[in-house]
């Protein structure tokens, strides 16, 4: 890449002064971190604080200790301007022994922002989900869903997760979570390696707003895959604490796995399959009507109405295949 001489005539300092300027709660490029109850230095947190949106103190982990530290813990999160959410198993491990209504009460208390409700580990009907989060409406706190079972050997298929996405959003959480363990192996959207099924991603996003999800990727390397694919602003979960660091220079691109290859959104308007058409052609590019209706799964009439919007908005471009005079393409504008 040549050099840009305008660049070192620039009176601006080449290192910030101060921290970035964060504006919350954010809708988009969310870092929620998993806190394991190791490794919180104050300090460190302070300056890691704009990258950081909510922490999670995952599982039952507030369980093991006394209630004052467990208030102190929440309070070194508040006291940098981060939001701290219980896990979803603590919410589970309340229904199971009958005390959910006293575990949100006593969350409440202590300081949490958010309760986490999901059916990871126990089954809870849609009405007993409904349940739940009226009972944490009730208290006024916000609330995060997560979808998907914990157990690799017991998961749900794409059109359960998919439905299971759609039944949360109309309870209107902060966000739905789509569950990945702290492995992100052989549970959700990942294969027993760790790899990301995209497949899964492309059809989850064809049926739900990005903006809307919160992707767990506990992996750096899935962190990357992410954000190269969906853009800076996908939201992500279940980053450890030594790794907000990492994910922030990702999505800047400062790293050299995301460098100069990280996309920012534009506004997309019209129905979900443009926006996942949109999505499609930013990944993969020049791709013909056929190629976009078998890769995205949706009727050729649907494609076509989707791709007319991209047009209007002057999102997209038709051109003619280099390859096949007779074929047309659709390019990013």
């Amino acid at each position: 890449m040549a050099a840009n001489p305008a660049f070192f005539k620039s009176k601006n300092a080449f290192f910030p002064a101060d921290a970035p300027r964060v504006l919350r709660p954010r809708t988009t490029g969310i870092t929620h971190a998993l806190d394991r109850l190791q490794g919180l230095h104050k300090e460190e947190l302070g300056y890691l604080a704009p990258y950081v949106d909510v922490a999670k103190i995952g599982w039952g982990l507030p369980l093991l200790l006394p209630r004052e530290k467990v208030r102190e813990r929440v309070r070194l999160y508040h006291d940098v301007g981060i939001e701290v959410s219980t896990g979803g198993t603590l919410l589970e491990y309340a229904v199971a022994h009958d005390r959910a209504p006293q575990m949100i009460d006593e969350a409440r208390a202590l300081g949490f922002d958010l309760i986490e409700v999901s059916s990871g580990i126990i089954e809870l009907s849609y009405h007993q989900i409904e349940h739940l989060v009226d009972a944490v409406r009730k208290r006024s706190l916000d609330y995060l869903i997560e979808v998907g079972k914990k157990d690799p050997q017991h998961q749900l298929s794409l059109k359960e997760t998919s439905a299971q996405i759609g039944h949360a959003r109309t309870l209107k959480p902060r966000k739905v979570i789509i569950e990945s363990r702290e492995s992100g192996r052989g549970v959700g959207i990942y294969d027993s390696d760790g790899a990301i099924k995209w497949d899964w991603v492309r059809s989850i996003l064809s049926d739900h707003p990005a903006d809307e999800l919160i992707f767990e990727a506990p992996q750096e390397s899935q962190q990357v895959q992410l954000l190269r694919g969906l853009g800076a602003e996908v939201n992500l979960g279940n980053v450890a604490l030594g790794s907000i660091a990492p994910l922030a220079s990702e999505r800047l691109g400062l790293r050299g796995e995301t460098f100069g290859m990280i996309r920012h959104a534009r506004p997309i308007g019209g129905p979900p399959a443009a926006k996942f058409l949109y999505f499609l052609l930013e990944t993969y590019r020049g791709l013909d009507q056929t190629q976009l209706a078998h890769m995205s799964r949706l009727p050729r009439r649907t494609v076509q109405s989707a791709l007319e919007s991209l047009r209007r908005q002057g999102l997209i471009q038709e051109t003619i295949s280099l390859h096949d005079s007779r074929r047309r393409e659709y390019r990013l504008a």
